[in-house]
C-alpha cells in the first residue's frame, strides 16, 4: 500500500478519527462511571450511617451497641465510630482497630482523612463526605459523617471509613472492559475504514484514468458513476468536459478543413484570372496583336478579370467580417416594393437577354421591414440573378411577397434546372458550386449564397431553399417587420 495515495490517506484519517473519538468516549465513560460509583457508595454509606444513628439512639447498653456496630462494620468491611458531643469516641469497631474512649485527634492517622473543619461541620448539624488517603489503613477511603441526636437530645456523630479497594477493583474491571472494547472497535473501524476508503476512492481513480485519457487526446471514455453526491457531480462535470472538448476539437478540425479549403478555393479563383491576364499581356508584349481593335479586345478582357478579382476580394472581406459577427450596417424602415423595383430595373437587360418570363406578386398593404437597403438589395440581386442564369429560355420566374404576423416572406421561385439533393445542404458554403460544369461567364465567385445567408441572419431573419432537379428552385427570405410600420 502506497503512503501517498488517497486510499491510504483516507484510511489513516478515518482510523485516527475513530481512535480519537473512542479514546475520548472511553475516558468520559470511565470518569462518569467512577463518579457514579462513588456517588452510589456515598449514598449507601449515608444510609448506613443513619441506621447506625438509629441503633445508637435506641440502644442504651454500651456493650450491646459495640456488638451491633461491630456486626455492621464487619458486614460492610468498614470502620465505624460513634462520637459524643465532646468529640470523644464512645464506640469504634471494624478493620481490626479500636480507639474507643479516645478523643478525636486529627493527628491520629486512624481518624483521617477527616480534619477539624469536617468535625466542626458535623457538630453544627451537617453531613460530611470526604474521599482521600488514610495512611493507617494504607489505602484510599471514603469517609462519611452523619450528625444525630441521642435519646437524651445530646449531639452525637457517626463516622464511617470504607476502603475504596473493592470499588477500585470494580472500576478496574470496567476500565479493562472499556479498553478491550475500544481496541476491538478500533480494529474493526480500521478494517471498515480501509474498505470504505477503497469504495470512495474507486470512482476518483476512474476519473483520474479518464483525465489521463483526455490528456492523451482520447475524449471518448466516460466515467460511469450513478451517485448524486459530490463525486457523482464531479464525474458528470468530467464527462461534460470530455464531450465539450471532443465537440470543440471537431469544430477546430472542421474550421481547419474549411480554412484549407478556403485557401485552396481563393488560390484557384485568383489563379484563373491571373493566368488569363498573363496570357493577354504576354501576347501584347510579344507584338502579336494585329490591330488596334484586337488590342482593345485584349485590354477589355484584362479589365474584366481585374474587376472579377476586385469583386472576389471585396466579397471575401465582407464574408469574413460577417462570419466574425461584425454586422456593422445601419438599419432603417425599408419599403420592399420600391427596393424590388430598383433591383428588377438593374436586371431587366439580363432577363430580356435570357428570354425568361417574370411574375411579381406583392401584397397591397405590405408593411415596412427593418433593414439595410443596400445589403438587402444585394441579397435580391444575387438570388434573382441566380434564378435567371439557371432558368432556360421560355422559363418562368415568380416573386411573391406577403406579410405573416410580424414577418415578411419573400419567395423567389424559378422553373430552372434545380439543385440535386446531395448538393442542396452545401450551397451555403463558401466557393461551393452545385453546377461543376459552369464556365466563368455563367457564374460568380461561389460566395454569393454564403453572403446572402450571413446578411439575412444579421438582420434577424432567415433564408430557406427548396429544389427539385429539372423542376426548379424556391428561395424564401423571412425578414422582421418594422415595429413602427403602419402599412
Amino acid at each position: 500500500m502506497r503512503l501517498n495515495n488517497i486510499v491510504t490517506k483516507l484510511w489513516v484519517i478515518m482510523t485516527i478519527l475513530v481512535l480519537v473519538v473512542i479514546g475520548i468516549a472511553s475516558a468520559a465513560q470511565t470518569s462518569f462511571m467512577e463518579g457514579m460509583y462513588y456517588q452510589q457508595q456515598a449514598r449507601q454509606l449515608n444510609t448506613l450511617g443513619h441506621k447506625i444513628a438509629d441503633i445508637a439512639r435506641a440502644e442504651k447498653d454500651p456493650a450491646a451497641l459495640d456488638s451491633k456496630v461491630a456486626m455492621i462494620a464487619s458486614l460492610y468491611n468498614a470502620n465505624v465510630m460513634i462520637l459524643n458531643e465532646k468529640g470523644r469516641v464512645i464506640s469504634c469497631q471494624g478493620m481490626g482497630i479500636s480507639t474507643k474512649d479516645m478523643p478525636m485527634d486529627m493527628n491520629n492517622p486512624h481518624h483521617g482523612p477527616l480534619n477539624m473543619q469536617d468535625l466542626e461541620q458535623l457538630f453544627s448539624g451537617r453531613a460530611v463526605v470526604h474521599k482521600g488517603n488514610n495512611p493507617f489503613f494504607n489505602t484510599d477511603v471514603l469517609s462519611v459523617g452523619i450528625p444525630f441526636k441521642d435519646h437524651d437530645n445530646s449531639n452525637r456523630a457517626v463516622i464511617i471509613h470504607a476502603p475504596l479497594e473493592p470499588l477500585a477493583d470494580q472500576l478496574s474491571g470496567l476500565q479493562r472492559l472499556t479498553i478491550n472494547t475500544a481496541v476491538g472497535g478500533i480494529i474493526l473501524a480500521a478494517l471498515l475504514s480501509l474498505i470504505f476508503s477503497q469504495i470512495i476512492s474507486k470512482p476518483l481513480i476512474k476519473m483520474n484514468q479518464v483525465a489521463l485519457e483526455m490528456a492523451g487526446g482520447n475524449y471518448r471514455h466516460k466515467v460511469d458513476i450513478q451517485s448524486n453526491d459530490e463525486i457523482g457531480l464531479l464525474a458528470n462535470s468530467l464527462n461534460t468536459l470530455a464531450s465539450r472538448l471532443q465537440e470543440k476539437i471537431r469544430q477546430l478540425e472542421l474550421q481547419e478543413q474549411i480554412r484549407r479549403e478556403f485557401v485552396t478555393n481563393v488560390a484557384h479563383e485568383i489563379k484563373t484570372p491571373l493566368t488569363i491576364m498573363q496570357g493577354f499581356t504576354e501576347t501584347m508584349v510579344d507584338g502579336l496583336v494585329k490591330d488596334e481593335k484586337e488590342r482593345e479586345v485584349y485590354l477589355n478582357n484584362i479589365l474584366d478579370e481585374i474587376n472579377r478579382l476586385k469583386r472576389l476580394v471585396n466579397e471575401v472581406l465582407d464574408l469574413k467580417r460577417m462570419e466574425e459577427g461584425h454586422f456593422d450596417f445601419d438599419k432603417e424602415p425599408c419599403d420592399l416594393r420600391s427596393l424590388l423595383a430598383r433591383v428588377l430595373g438593374k436586371l431587366t437587360q439580363l432577363i430580356e437577354q435570357k428570354g425568361v418570363h417574370l411574375d411579381l406578386d406583392i401584397e397591397k398593404k405590405l408593411p415596412h421591414v427593418t433593414c439595410n437597403s443596400d445589403r438587402i438589395e444585394r441579397v435580391f440581386i444575387n438570388l434573382i440573378d441566380n434564378a435567371v442564369r439557371h432558368t432556360p429560355a421560355g422559363g418562368r420566374i415568380s416573386i411573391h411577397v406577403a406579410s405573416k404576423a410580424d414577418q415578411v416572406h419573400i419567395r423567389i421561385h424559378d422553373t430552372g434546372t434545380g439543385i440535386s439533393p446531395e448538393d442542396l445542404p452545401m450551397i451555403w458554403e463558401r466557393f461551393y458550386k452545385a453546377d461543376k460544369s459552369r464556365n466563368r461567364s455563367q457564374g460568380g465567385t461561389g460566395l454569393g449564397l454564403a453572403i446572402v445567408k450571413r446578411i439575412i441572419e444579421g438582420h434577424g431573419g432567415q433564408v430557406n431553399v427548396e429544389s427539385k432537379v429539372n423542376e426548379g428552385t424556391s428561395f424564401t427570405v423571412v425578414l422582421p417587420v418594422n415595429p413602427c410600420s403602419v402599412g
